[in-house]
């Protein structure tokens, strides 16, 4: 068998493992569901009837927007401030012996105290989701860049000063190549990170989008919605991965060849 078939065989294998167990976990829940309460646990087929009246309503499609927009909104203030800041810091010695204790600071709060600050500051709006959504990622975001710049083989930086080669021409041939790796898988985490982050701060602080929507469901009870909203999340998680992320990391593995 030869190396491309070989591994077009082994794609569509874990294809159809990951299928496999996403089949296994659809079969277990509907097992489970049938010794259980439908206000306890509500199973497959109410979870779609949940999720066909919300379709219903009309307000579901406003509340995935709203989510959405606001974790881009606060997924690009992290990377338009983490990606400079990790790049200095991985730079100038003094930049990062300046910041590393802001970086563990952050890492160490805990995500509900900065909903609870944001309240306090701003109120109960969507400017509190976003400050959240902003301020958790970043210090992942800049210990990433700034690892990863530190780690750029030093010998290959002096072969292009010593070939004379530009600034331009070090950065896409030897820079990026190097850092492009860790920084996207850092970013994917984030993503993912961002979307679960302002869900919780929709749950807590505002009356719109996915979070509120979920804490409406709990209120009243309503836990078939509560399974359908969280399927819903988690297919926003899969296609951005799937339809956005995935074809950046393609793109990206061809431009730094």
């Amino acid at each position: 068998m030869s190396p491309q078939a070989s591994t077009a065989a082994e794609r569509w294998r874990a294809r159809g493992l990951w299928w496999a167990g996403l089949v296994l976990i659809g079969v277990a829940w509907w097992r489970l569901s049938l010794s259980q309460p439908e206000y306890v646990l509500p199973g497959p087929e109410a979870t779609w009837r949940a999720f066909l009246g919300l379709i219903r309503d009309e307000d579901l499609g406003e509340a995935l927007w709203l989510t959405v927009a606001r974790s881009a909104t606060g997924l690009g203030i992290a990377c338009a401030i983490g990606l400079p800041v990790g790049w200095a810091m991985g730079t100038w010695w003094w930049a990062r012996e300046l910041l590393d204790s802001w970086m563990q600071l952050l890492m160490a709060v805990p995500p509900i105290v900065i909903v609870v600050v944001g309240m306090i500051w701003l109120g109960p709006t969507a400017g509190v989701v976003i400050l959240l959504t902003a301020v958790v990622p970043l210090p992942l975001l800049v210990t990433t860049v700034r690892d990863a710049v530190m780690r750029v083989d030093p010998d290959l930086l002096d072969m292009a000063r010593v070939f004379d080669r530009s600034r331009a021409w070090t950065l896409r041939r030897v820079v990026a190549p190097a850092i492009a790796p860790p920084v996207l898988s850092a970013f994917t985490v984030a993503t993912g990170q961002s979307v679960r982050l302002t869900v919780m701060g929709e749950l807590l602080s505002t009356t719109t989008g996915l979070g509120a929507e979920v804490q409406q469901a709990r209120t009243n009870l309503e836990t078939a919605d509560v399974f359908a909203l969280s399927i819903v999340m988690a297919a926003l998680t899969l296609v951005l991965e799937l339809w956005a992320l995935r074809p950046l990391r393609r793109r990206l593995a061809r431009y730094t060849l």
